[in-house]
């Protein structure tokens, strides 16, 4: 027996110039495109996260998030 679990994650930041790559509500980064989580890896001593096979650091990342544009918004 296969059983799916759905989650629906609002989408808090988006990462400027890295399309398709944002955080959620739940502070964990997701491929929006696919819909996969990004796990947190550790590169050295370095937190940070493999996006498009580059790697961020958070200090990197952190003045690069952006809050996302609301548009189709039905009021």
């Amino acid at each position: 027996m296969i059983v799916y679990k759905s989650v629906i994650v609002e989408v808090k930041w988006l990462i400027d110039g890295v399309d398709g790559y944002g955080f959620g509500s739940d502070k964990n980064l997701y491929n929006l495109k696919t819909s996969h989580q990004i796990k947190m890896t550790v590169k050295g001593y370095t937190k940070g996260y493999q996006i498009k096979n580059k790697f961020y650091t958070l200090n990197k990342l952190r003045p690069i998030l952006k809050r996302p544009d609301r548009f189709g918004l039905p009021f």
